[in-house]
């Protein structure tokens, strides 16, 4: 689940038994513990932007409970690492590295005296030449950048924001071009350098170094979340359904565990494709692993997807697909003999709308999605492929020929991190373009559809996982 955007509902909490009269600066943030430098107060009054350069002390500190509440910190020391492919850059400000997708972003200190931000990707054992993200770079500073759920956060003093430096959010959708300022409380008319995202857990929110009025006098670190949701129920029931092209699959065994912890559920799907899960917990953060069970001879086929449900009430969800239970969210299942994703927190369930068109998966409405794979720069599926997508394609025909009614083809093209950017855009549109023309030969209208090159700007770095076109039915 994606960590929530600040909105003017959220409060403000101090982090008092890390805060001292100098200043604090966030350097990062793994879910225990914070790790933060602390500097000289009169070092940024007087040398101005070499402030963000200049030495600091390095500190850790355990988180004891709640979003604000720490231990006692303690020293430490943090050393920056450099490779050979960063040595004709100035000096780095801060870096922040994108494990998933092979990214890293570094603020550095140019010749002509302001901070501009740099992107390199994941080449084997090294890194590339960075490159200057150009859209987002200005006459001004970008500083301290992290990762937010694949997008980029960055304090900047640019115009547009609340005032002096502010926290912006650029997204990967938008190939890191534009800057967006995050709204209040985590921006205000007093400087905010940083935020880093406290996770994906409910109720989260961002640890920011800000200088706030009735602080300790200089940059001090802040949580800013969501308060407590009131009245909320201490558990649910949850049930699962498990489909591959409509159909239920059979044969698997489900195992739910707290997250690096103990065992919570085991069971068998039905001859639907369905498990009761029973009651759980709120604010679990939980790993559901599907698994094939001694009866099953292949592994989950690619593309399976996984419909959650939560139980009603007895007089609600009589027209349910699955009668009493209502369908809450959907996941597509990536192949292999098991399948572990963060199910939890519960507590956001209640208020999750339907996928959107980004992550909408077959939903029991009749959407749908499929997803083809190609060999390295080859624009065409290969022939079984194609067939498959015909396939697809022809089921969601009426009995008369007619398309569905209010949906549009989504078809996304995808290439590996490997080659030029350029020319990982062209492959990635034939791509999606390759799949425009099947559809154009079975008589879909151009009209009743969007195709999109994305290059590899959601690379992950596993490359036959990244060539790829995926293809959806969404809302007009």
């Amino acid at each position: 689940m994606a960590s929530e955007l600040p909105d003017s509902s959220w409060t403000i909490e101090s982090l008092n038994q890390l805060n001292s009269r100098s200043d604090e600066v966030l350097i990062g943030w793994d879910g225990q513990e914070i790790y933060f430098g602390r500097l000289n107060t009169t070092s940024r009054r007087e040398s101005g932007k070499q402030w963000f350069l200049a030495d600091r002390e390095d500190f850790t500190a355990q988180r004891l409970q709640g979003w604000s509440e720490f231990d006692k910190p303690s020293p430490t020391q943090l050393i920056a690492n450099r490779f050979p492919s960063w040595d004709a850059l100035g000096p780095i400000q801060h870096a922040t590295v994108d494990s998933d997708r092979g990214v890293v972003v570094l603020s550095v200190w140019m010749d002509d005296g302001q901070f501009d931000l740099f992107i390199a990707q994941r080449e084997g054992g090294n890194w590339s030449i960075p490159k200057p993200l150009e859209g987002l770079n200005s006459p001004y500073d970008e500083v301290f950048p992290n990762f937010h759920e694949g997008d980029l956060l960055f304090g900047s003093d640019r115009p547009g924001g609340f005032g002096g430096f502010d926290v912006y959010r650029s997204t990967r959708r938008e190939l890191f071009a534009k800057a967006h300022p995050l709204p209040a409380p985590v921006n205000s008319g007093g400087d905010e350098l940083t935020a880093v995202p406290g996770g994906t857990e409910a109720g989260s929110g961002f640890y920011v170094s800000a200088v706030r009025m009735g602080g300790q006098g200089g940059v001090d670190m802040l949580w800013m979340g969501p308060p407590p949701r009131p009245n909320a129920v201490d558990s649910v029931r949850l049930g699962m359904e498990i489909r591959y092209q409509r159909e239920p699959l059979l044969d698997l065994d489900v195992r739910i565990r707290q997250r690096g912890g103990r065992h919570v559920f085991s069971g068998a799907l039905d001859e639907q494709g369905r498990v009761e899960i029973g009651a759980l917990m709120l604010d679990a953060a939980l790993e559901v692993r599907f698994e094939a069970n001694k009866r099953r001879k292949r592994s989950l086929p690619e593309g399976a997807v996984c419909h959650v449900y939560e139980q009603c009430k007895a007089e609600e969800c009589l027209n349910s697909p699955w009668p009493g239970w209502k369908h809450m969210r959907s996941y597509r299942l990536s192949g292999g003999e098991a399948f572990v994703f963060d199910l939890l927190p519960l507590d956001a369930l209640g208020v999750w709308n339907r996928p959107t068109d980004i992550d909408r998966s077959i939903l029991n409405e009749g959407f749908g999605s499929w997803l083809g794979r190609f060999e390295s720069s080859r624009p065409q599926l290969a022939g079984n492929d194609q067939q498959e997508l015909i396939h697809w394609l022809q089921s969601y025909r009426g009995i008369n020929g007619e398309w569905p009614e209010q949906l549009t083809l989504l078809i996304e093209g995808h290439a590996d991190a490997k080659g030029k950017s350029g020319a990982n855009e062209n492959l990635s549109m034939q791509r999606a373009q390759h799949v425009v023309d099947i559809a154009l030969q079975l008589g879909l209208p151009m009209g009743r559809m969007k195709a999109k090159g994305w290059g590899s700007a959601f690379a992950s770095g596993k490359d036959q996982q990244d060539r790829k076109v995926t293809v959806r039915w969404v809302l007009n």
